[in-house]
This record gives C-alpha cells, sequence and structure tokens, in this order.
C-alpha cells in the first residue's frame, strides 16, 4: 500500500509539471482581447489588417475602423461623419496596398479603395468591369489585384456565373469564368510563388501571376444546400505544403499537387475554414469556433478552451498576423490578440491553481545537481533531479517544530559535502536531503524570531552566520560545531534587531545586514561597525526595510527594499542611486536580485521580473503574459545553479530560464506619432491635425492657441495597458518626465521660442523602444512681440517725436523771426521817432525862453534815455545776438558807453570762455543782460565809486557772473525801476541763485547751475 501512495504521488506531480509544460504553450495569460469594453465600435469583426504605419484595420458590421493602441478612427454611412463611406457593412478581406498607401476593402458585397493619406474613396462598379457581387478579394505577391464575382443576383437562374478578374489599368479583366449555382462559394488564395489558386463550385482553379491556368484540382464534391459543389478551402504554407479543409471528410489533409494525392493530418469534427502562418512556420487553424496551433513538429494544440475562457464568442471570422507576430483572431464578439513566441520560462513545481498555488521560498542545489526548494503552504521540499524527476523531501520533526519550521525556514545553506542543508525553523536545524531527518542544535532557540523572517548565510571560510540583533549575531562552525558571537567583546551602545538579509562582501570578513527597520549596515566580523547606511544618512537610501542585497563585478552594491525600490551603492559608499517605477521597475517592493555574467540584474517583484541593463539603464520586465507561472514573487526566493540556470519563485511554483534564451526575444517597438490637436481663442475653434497618414516635419504653434496635445502611439498591441513613456522637452525641460501609460502630453501657453518633444517608451515586457520620438516645435511669438511689431513701433515714435520737434522747431524759428522783426520794427521805427522827437526839442531849445529851455531839456533827456532802453530791450530780443560772444560783446559796450563817460574805470574778465559760440536761450540771455543793466545802473545812480570790476569765471558746478565797485557804503541802498528783488526773480527765472555783499564797496554775484 505504502508504495502504491508513493507512485500515486510521483506520478501526481509528474502530471502537474506536465500540464505546467504543455499549459506554457496554451497559457491563457498570453492572450488578450479587444472588445466593445475598450472601445471597439461593434464587437462583430469580419477583417483585420495593417497599414504601413502598423494601425490596425478592422472590419465591422457597422463600419470600418482604424486603431492605433489607443484611438478608434470610424468610418462609416453617417453623413455626419467626416470620416464617411458609403457603404459600412463589411463582409470580406481588407487588403493594405503599401506602394500606393491605399486599403482595399469590401462592403456590401461592392469593392472600395481608400487613400489613407486623404481618406478619399473610390468605388468599383461594372464601370470597370466588375460582374456583379464581389466575393473574395486578393493581392498577390507582385502587388496586383485579383477578385471574384458572381452574377448569381442579376442573372436568370441557370445561367449565373463565377469569375476570376485581375485589375489591370484601371478595370477588371475576366482571367476565367465557371457556372456556379451556389452564391457565395468561393476561395482565393496565393502561394510563395505567386501562382493563385481559386476555389470555385467546379473545382478549384491554378494560374501564374499572368493569369494563365495552369491546372485543375478536384477535391471531393458534397451537397451544399441541394447543389453538389467541389468548393474546398486551402492554404498554401511557406514550404508549399498545400492543406485544405474538405466539407464531407472534415478536419485538415495535405495535398500533393503532383501525384494528386492528400493525407489527413488531424481528424476532426469541426469544419475549419481559416490558417495563417506565423514567424515560427507555424500553422494556425481556424473553424467556426475552433483554433489549433500546428508547431513545427506537426504537433496540434487547442486554444479553444482558453479563447473561451477569456471571451465568449460563437464564431471565428478571420485570422491575421501583425508586424509584432501578434495573432489576432476575429470574432462575432470581439478580437483575440495572441502572443506568438517560443517559450521563455521553464515552470517548475507549478500547481493546477492560477493564482496562489504552491508558494515558494529558499532555493539551493546539491551535490548532485538536484534543485530544492521549500514549498511553503504544504511544508515540503520540492526536487527536481539532473535526470528530470520530480519528487518531495519530507522534514523528519515533532509537529510543533514543523510548524516553527513552515513559517521561519526561509533560508537554506549547504554543509561542505552539500549533502545535508542549515536552516532556521524552531532552532538552528541540519537537514539530511538523503531521508529528511534533522538535527537541532537546541541552544539557538532564543536567536530565532517568529515575527518575521530568519536569514542565514555559509561565508567563505565554511562557517554560518545568524542571528536576529548585533548582541545575538552568531558565528557557527559547522565542522566542529562551536560557536561564539560577532560582538562578544564589543560594546555596542544601541542594539539594532530584526534582520532581513545578510550578504558577505568580496572584501575579506566583511558582511552587509539589511534590516527591517534600520537601513544597510556594514559591519566586520571582529566585532566592529564599519558603516551604517539609512534615509537619514548622507547619502542615504529610499527606504530602509531591506529585503536583498547583491554585489556585482565591481564592488558595487545593489539593494532591493520593501517600497522603495531598488538602490545603487557605488563601491566608495559615497553616492547612491535609486530606481522605482517612475524609472521602469514593474513594483517598487523588491525581492530578489541576481547579477548575471553580463554585470546586468534579473530582479524579482510583486509585480513581474525585471532585467536591468545597467549600462544603458534600461529596464525590460516579465509578466504572466510572458509565460511566467505567476506575477507575485516571494522574498528570498531566487537562485542561480552551477549550469547557469536562473530561478525564481513565488506564489505559484518556480520559474527557471536561461538568461540569454529570453533577452534574443525581445523585440524593440517603434513610436509614432499620431496627431496635434488644441484649442485657438482667436477662432474659438478646437482643431486638430493627423499626421497618423502623412509625413511630418514641424509643428507650428499659434500665440492664440490656448493649448496643444501632442498624440503618439507605439503600436505594440498586446497588453498595451502596460506601455508606458517619458518625455522632455528640450529647451525647456532639462530632464525626462514620466508619463506612465498616457500616450500624450498637453502643454499650455509655451513661451514663443523653437523646441524639440523627445518621447520614448516600453512596451507590456518593458522594451525600450527602438527609435526617440523627435517633434520639432515652433511657439510662434504674438505680433506685438514680434521683431517686425517692435520696429515699426519704434519706428512710429521716431517718427512722431520728429513731427513734434519739427513743429516745434518751426515755432521757434517763428518766434525768433517775429522777435527779429519786432526788434528790427523797434529799432527802425520807434527808435527813429525817438530820435526825431529828442531832434525837434534841441532845435526847439535853440530859440525858447529861458522858462521854456527847462521843459525842452527834460523833454529831449527823457527822449534820449528811452532811446537807450529801447536799443537794450531791442539788443534783448533780437533773435541774431544769441551768442555767449553777443552778451559779452554787449557787457563790454554798455561799460563803455555808461561808466567812462563818468569816470569810472572798469575791469571786464572772461578769459575761461567755454562755449563762446552757442547760442543762448532768450530767456537766459534777456535776464543776464537785465540784470547786469540793474547793476551797473544801480552803480550809476547810487554809488561813489571810481572802479568797477566785471568777471565771467566757469567752474566746475557752473559760472559766476560778478559786478562789483569800490563805492563807499551807504546807508540806503535802493534802485529805481528794477531793483534788487527783481534782480532776484530774474535769478530765480534762469534757475541761478543772487547774492550780493556791502564789503569794500557793493557787488552782486549770479551763480549759474550752467558754463558759458
Amino acid at each position: 500500500m505504502k508504495f502504491l501512495k508513493t507512485l500515486f504521488a510521483h506520478a501526481f506531480i509528474a502530471g502537474l509539471l506536465l500540464v505546467s509544460c504543455n499549459g506554457y504553450a496554451q497559457n491563457s495569460s498570453q492572450i488578450d482581447v479587444l472588445t466593445t469594453d475598450q472601445g471597439l465600435l461593434f464587437r462583430d469583426i469580419t477583417s483585420v489588417t495593417q497599414d504601413a504605419s502598423d494601425a490596425m484595420w478592422i472590419g465591422t458590421d457597422l463600419g470600418l475602423v482604424r486603431y492605433d493602441g489607443y484611438n478608434f478612427k470610424v468610418y462609416n454611412s453617417d453623413k455626419n461623419n467626416p470620416f464617411f463611406i458609403e457603404e459600412e457593412l463589411l463582409n470580406g478581406e481588407l487588403v493594405f496596398d503599401k506602394n500606393a498607401d491605399e486599403l482595399w476593402y469590401m462592403a456590401n458585397e461592392k469593392l472600395f479603395k481608400l487613400q489613407l493619406s486623404t481618406d478619399h474613396v473610390m468605388a468599383f462598379n461594372a464601370s470597370h468591369n466588375i460582374k456583379g457581387q464581389v466575393l473574395q478579394l486578393l493581392k498577390n505577391q507582385d502587388d496586383s489585384i485579383w477578385i471574384i464575382t458572381n452574377d448569381f443576383l442579376t442573372i436568370e437562374s441557370g445561367k449565373a456565373r463565377q469569375y476570376l478578374q485581375k485589375l489591370e489599368n484601371g478595370k477588371f479583366k475576366v482571367i476565367h469564368s465557371v457556372t456556379s449555382d451556389i452564391n457565395r462559394a468561393a476561395g482565393l488564395v496565393n502561394d510563395k510563388e505567386g501562382h493563385v489558386l481559386w476555389s470555385s463550385p467546379q473545382g478549384s482553379l491554378k494560374f501564374d501571376a499572368q493569369g494563365n491556368k495552369l491546372s485543375t484540382l478536384h477535391f471531393p464534391n458534397f451537397n451544399w444546400n441541394g447543389v453538389e459543389t467541389q468548393f474546398t478551402v486551402s492554404f498554401y504554407a511557406s514550404d508549399t505544403n498545400h492543406y485544405f479543409f474538405p466539407q464531407k471528410k472534415q478536419g485538415i489533409f495535405t495535398f500533393n499537387e503532383t501525384d494528386l494525392s492528400s493525407k489527413r493530418i488531424f481528424e476532426s469534427d469541426h469544419q475549419f475554414y481559416f490558417a495563417i502562418e506565423d514567424h515560427q512556420q507555424q500553422i494556425w487553424f481556424a473553424g467556426t469556433e475552433e483554433l489549433y496551433l500546428m508547431n513545427t513538429d506537426g504537433q496540434f494544440i487547442d486554444y479553444t478552451a482558453q479563447l473561451k475562457a477569456r471571451l465568449e464568442y460563437s464564431k471565428i471570422n478571420a485570422l491575421f498576423i501583425d508586424a509584432n507576430n501578434l495573432l489576432w483572431v476575429a470574432t462575432d464578439n470581439g478580437l483575440f490578440k495572441i502572443r506568438i513566441g517560443e517559450k521563455l520560462f521553464e515552470p517548475l513545481f507549478k500547481s493546477v491553481n492560477e493564482g496562489w498555488g504552491n508558494t515558494m521560498r529558499g532555493i539551493f542545489e546539491d551535490a548532485n545537481g538536484t534543485i530544492y526548494t521549500k514549498c511553503e503552504n504544504q511544508n515540503k521540499l520540492y526536487y527536481k533531479t539532473m535526470n528530470g524527476k520530480v519528487d518531495t523531501l519530507q522534514i523528519k520533526l515533532s509537529k510543533q517544530a514543523l510548524e516553527s519550521f513552515q513559517y521561519t525556514a526561509t533560508f537554506f545553506v549547504l554543509d561542505s559535502t552539500k549533502h545535508h542543508v542549515f536552516t532556521l525553523g524552531e532552532t538552528l536545524l541540519k537537514i539530511n536531503l538523503k531521508d529528511g531527518t534533522t538535527k537541532s542544535y537546541n541552544e539557538f532557540k532564543q536567536f530565532i524570531t517568529f515575527k518575521g523572517q530568519n536569514p542565514i548565510i555559509k561565508l567563505k571560510d565554511g562557517r554560518l552566520l545568524f542571528g536576529q540583533t548585533l548582541k545575538r549575531l552568531v558565528l557557527f562552525d559547522p565542522e566542529t560545531e562551536t560557536s561564539k558571537f560577532v560582538f562578544e567583546d564589543s560594546k555596542i551602545e544601541t542594539d539594532i534587531a530584526d534582520f532581513r538579509y545578510f550578504k558577505e562582501s568580496k572584501t575579506d570578513s566583511i558582511v552587509w545586514i539589511g534590516t527591517q527597520n534600520d537601513g544597510l549596515i556594514k559591519i566586520h566580523l571582529n566585532g566592529t561597525i564599519e558603516n551604517k547606511i539609512t534615509t537619514e544618512t548622507e547619502p542615504s537610501i529610499s527606504r530602509n526595510y531591506i529585503l536583498v542585497i547583491e554585489e556585482d563585478k565591481n564592488s558595487n552594491l545593489w539593494v532591493g527594499t520593501y517600497g522603495g525600490g531598488l538602490n545603487f551603492i557605488s563601491k566608495d559608499e559615497k553616492s547612491v542611486i535609486a530606481y522605482r517605477k517612475s524609472q521602469g521597475l514593474p513594483d517598487n517592493n523588491i525581492v530578489g536580485i541576481i547579477n548575471d555574467e553580463d554585470n546586468n540584474l534579473w530582479i524579482s517583484t510583486y509585480n513581474g521580473l525585471s532585467h536591468f541593463d545597467t549600462s544603458t539603464q534600461v529596464f525590460q520586465n516579465f509578466y504572466m503574459e510572458d509565460g511566467l507561472t505567476h506575477y507575485e514573487f516571494n522574498y528570498n526566493s531566487f537562485f542561480k545553479d552551477s549550469k547557469g540556470n536562473f530561478y525564481f519563485g513565488g506564489m505559484n511554483g518556480l520559474n527557471a530560464y536561461k538568461p540569454i534564451e529570453v533577452l534574443k526575444e525581445s523585440e524593440s517597438p517603434n513610436l509614432r506619432l499620431l496627431g496635434v490637436s488644441g484649442y485657438n481663442t482667436k477662432d474659438q475653434n478646437r482643431f486638430y491635425k493627423d499626421y497618423s497618414q502623412e509625413e511630418f516635419t514641424n509643428l507650428q504653434v499659434s500665440p492664440y492657441d490656448q493649448y496643444f496635445e501632442i498624440n503618439w502611439s507605439m503600436p505594440s498591441y498586446f497588453q498595451n495597458q502596460k506601455n508606458t513613456y517619458s518625455t522632455k522637452l528640450e529647451g525647456f525641460e532639462n530632464r525626462w518626465f514620466y508619463q506612465g501609460n498616457n500616450s500624450s502630453i498637453r502643454y499650455n501657453q509655451l513661451p514663443a521660442g523653437d523646441y524639440i518633444l523627445k518621447v520614448k517608451g516600453k512596451d507590456s515586457r518593458g522594451n525600450q523602444s527602438e527609435n526617440i520620438l523627435s517633434i520639432p516645435i515652433t511657439v510662434k511669438q504674438i505680433f506685438y512681440k514680434q521683431l517686425w511689431f517692435l520696429a515699426l513701433v519704434v519706428l512710429s515714435i521716431i517718427g512722431i517725436t520728429y513731427l513734434i520737434f519739427r513743429y516745434r522747431l518751426q515755432q521757434v524759428l517763428a518766434m525768433e523771426r517775429l522777435r527779429t522783426k519786432i526788434s528790427s520794427d523797434l529799432h527802425d521805427d520807434v527808435g527813429s521817432l525817438l530820435s526825431g522827437l529828442a531832434m525837434q526839442t534841441e532845435l526847439m531849445e535853440i530859440n525858447a525862453s529861458e522858462a521854456d529851455k527847462t521843459k525842452l531839456q527834460k523833454i529831449a533827456g527823457i527822449s534820449r534815455n528811452a532811446i537807450s532802453q529801447m536799443r537794450d530791450l531791442v539788443w534783448s530780443i533780437d533773435s541774431r545776438r544769441e551768442t555767449t560772444n553777443d552778451l559779452i560783446e554787449r557787457i563790454q559796450e554798455m561799460a563803455e558807453e555808461l561808466l567812462l563817460p563818468k569816470d569810472i574805470s572798469f575791469e571786464f574778465h572772461h578769459n575761461n570762455i567755454k562755449y563762446p559760440n552757442r547760442k543762448l536761450a532768450s530767456q537766459v540771455r534777456q535776464n543776464l543782460f537785465l540784470i547786469y543793466k540793474e547793476s551797473i545802473t544801480n552803480i550809476l545812480r547810487h554809488s561813489d565809486a571810481t572802479h568797477v570790476e566785471i568777471s565771467i569765471s566757469n567752474h566746475k558746478t557752473g559760472c559766476e557772473f560778478v559786478i562789483s565797485d569800490n563805492g563807499s557804503e551807504k546807508e540806503c541802498y535802493k534802485s529805481t525801476g528794477l531793483g534788487l528783488a527783481n534782480m532776484q526773480l530774474r535769478a530765480e527765472a534762469i534757475k541761478a541763485s543772487f547774492t550780493f555783499k556791502k564789503v569794500n564797496g557793493f557787488s552782486v554775484s549770479l551763480h549759474l547751475p550752467f558754463s558759458l
């Protein structure tokens, strides 16, 4: 009985592994869906193709749809739709002509051609020699267009024919025709030589690319609604194998066109209608609901159940493989997307339960190359031998000790023979890998925690290191079974506890300890703490909760944290770089790190596995969609064996692989610009410019664009909700900004200037996009800030200033002319009259009486005085006497006229005049002269002076104008007419300061704020 139980257990586990291996090829996580829930126009999909920009075109009963991974552009018969098409019931193939950038489609059994760059649709009809309904459409190897037509609906019964037609010179030439009593029984395929096979009701007819008939192939007849027909669906593979799907026998057959023999290769009760070959030369066959894959070994794998598990449908309508080798399955309820790839990961110890199955901790390899791991939920050690035998090792412990083992034993280290393994359960345990017997070292029970993990490592000298605090950190020698404390002789002021990971450094006697609350500690085994790095130190790490530590070939540290992502610590411990989800990590909880041969990292997280290229700083992520047995990995569940295989365990078994085999499958996706939208405040309109089908050179942004939004796409359609992007606007931003899954970015009122928007992306695996999308952007300046407008404003100001200046100049000139005229008129007219009056008075004085002589003399004196006063006034307003020299000459002239006749000598000093020929303002010249005249007049009238000194001297602060005499002091010094008060007022009018002194005579000083 015991033997039978053991045999049954072995068979059960082997069965699980077999299911796991086969399940990889049928992994439902390799299947993605696109339905109306994701925005698809209509659930019933009739056809699929892809254009040169990698956008997908999807035919439905309600129109044609262009899909870029994010947006759906719908063409239908709604006349309000800017993308109007005449017929929207798409009922056949979609064919893309890359050379002409045109999409051929069939709608309501009519043929159309859509020019993608202009969205112009051309309909083909009887004028193009089309014979009735269009049943099939084909683009041959030479890009020629072939169709099958049928006049069944327009010709009387019994005379209908089916036609094979080829497009030549804009019209469809009839290549051949056969009688047809069935409306839609037609098929059209080609082989790699460009031969065309027409499956008709009268048999399958083969033609060369020029339309010459080569042969007629007859397949078994069958009855179609009371009519006998030979119509049979065929398919040519790249190796020239001819597959056909007979209606009567069903299943899948191959046909030898040389000896006309056939062979059944797959027996089935289902009728098949579609076939397509992928890049690995595997062939996919589809029936009404069934989908099978025939691999290169000729084995058939059924995908039907997995499709049904993801999405309910009742009919498969078409198959298509895109540029990224993704299989699209069109159904009456949406689209399936199936990733086609080689086996990347080998599942080990996976249970049949999806999600949480066999939870794995701690992995190690014994002396025979057997891989062991602990299954936590079953509390057993699973193992797989070199020859593939899978079994479990039951640990022989008491019930209580076994319960402790389940939750505390996470780390396993081998002894020197690799026949025993040490771990920490209730205490330190030594397990015999042959029979599961254990030896317990009970003296170490106090060093074990039941609240968390218990790390243990084997050092290079063979000793074991374990313990939960610094004071209880133990070195144990397995050979002598002796132990000692690391910090036995040292004093630790603050003990640190809750250790999570130990890593021995390449530097002798140095160990790094990762803790739960205190960050990273570097210790020397002689009992000293060498360094401590936390969130509070300089440099600092991203989080103090450490789960894993790895030292690379350059002695740099890579530290995985709980919630804080990945930390790089340089060899000299002086710099730290943190990597999080925003830099491409699949998750910020890091539970495992292995350094590969290229010094790159493989990182397990709570949400996928990641490869980190340390030179390019790029993360490439892998998920269940890539064949992993689970997405959540476990703490301390990673291992590299002696043969270079990597193992990462988690919530359902282990994933085994060789890094080089996984990385070779990675292909970089492309980024493409879709369009630009925005809102213009001047036009008060939203706008959108589609660049998906036309060449883009530069984006011109109007200053009236309140905002603009740039949309792009990365046509990696599998799990595209996991595609991520980063952007940098050069000229405005100096670093990359992580945008997550957003495939657009909006800018509001950018400053005028030239920019380049750069976009880079990663697909769901973390593959970096092959190209960085560079979008030149020119934001135009608003007109009133543009150079031409500013120049115009400056010129306008200059012009207005000139006109004002010209006007004022004219006014000044007019005033000068008026002053000159007034002075001339006064001098010539009034002066002549006064002179004449004086002369007449003097003549009358000769013959007058003594009494009248006095009066006449007084009149003559007044006349002579008036002439003098008028002459001075005329000089002051005469615009022809405006320079400094003119003023000096008049000052000297007046002194000679008034002082010398009174026997008063004078001296006039004016040697340092700076600007003798500069014009003086009329107000300045007039007030200076009148102040001078009043001063001389006062000397003549009120002083007994015999000498007068006049000086004009320039200084740094202005000019000093001084008139002084040597007269004696008087009790009263008043002037008639203009007095000292008026002189003060005149000085103030020209911004001058006025003073007078009565010391050794009388002096008048005038300080001008300018130089003469």
